[in-house]
């Protein structure tokens, strides 16, 4: 197992297009950040609140969808540029393969959500200064929520690799993805937010502690989306293990 992830790991570090997601999702992060702090009043009564201070640190998942894009061109990747069957014909139990690439982007995950948190918090706490506010890192409103991003952030690399797996399409995969948690889920929570709160876009809003109403508890939220990302992740491994890649 140690060889596979190994493999896994230097096909990670060989491909251009994750460093440049991992870019955009310090940008999208920045971006995530500033963005409620300039329509925030400037006070220090309201820059100190717990709802701003979730606010803005929630924009270290801003670009957290990118992880998902990791993650499918991870796995759906061995099939767009012809490498499943050397991949396959050269381990045959191809849910080890599986397995290696959930670990390698669970770790894919962890790095873009810590770098993302700490791009945020430095935006934060620049912004903070320049108001004559100091951020105050030992509020569980700031610390909690971070923690909550990378989470979250660690659990779309599964995610990306299991979305990956079934679709085993590429562009089909990222843009279907894309998609569903940036235009269907939040249309279908509008509709009805005590049915579809469940759905794993919105789980994963309530885990990394946007302040929103009709969410659920952060961690309901946090089972909800291990269980949705076991199921996805068993289904999509039986479909890679029965695909005929010979062919």
């Amino acid at each position: 197992m140690s060889r596979l992830l190994r493999a896994e790991a230097r096909k990670v570090l060989a491909t251009p297009t994750i460093w440049w997601l991992l870019l955009g999702t310090i940008a999208i992060g920045i971006a995530g950040t500033v963005a409620p702090l300039v329509v925030a009043e400037k006070d220090a009564a309201n820059l100190l609140s717990d709802r701003t201070l979730q606010e803005a640190m929630h924009g270290a998942a801003a670009g957290v969808i990118l992880v998902v894009v990791a993650g499918i061109i991870g796995m759906a990747g061995e099939w767009r540029f012809g490498q499943a069957s050397q991949t396959f014909l050269t381990t045959p139990r191809r849910r080890r393969i599986v397995g290696a690439k959930t670990v390698v982007y669970m770790g894919v995950g962890a790095l873009f959500g810590m770098v993302a948190a700490a791009a945020c918090t430095a935006t934060a706490w620049i912004w903070y200064r320049a108001n004559d506010v100091t951020l105050p890192l030992e509020r569980s409103a700031v610390w909690l929520t971070l923690l909550g991003c990378v989470a979250v952030a660690v659990l779309f690399g599964v995610l990306g690799v299991a979305i990956g797996a079934i679709a085993r399409n590429q562009v089909m995969a990222i843009v279907g993805a894309m998609g569903w948690l940036v235009v269907v889920e939040p249309i279908l929570f509008a509709a009805s937010k005590p049915v579809f709160r469940w759905l794993p876009g919105m789980a994963s809003i309530s885990l990394r502690r946007q302040p929103a109403d009709g969410l659920l508890s952060p961690g309901v939220a946090a089972a909800v989306l291990v269980g949705v990302l076991a199921v996805a992740l068993a289904f999509g491994a039986r479909l890679v293990e029965r695909d005929d890649v010979t062919t």
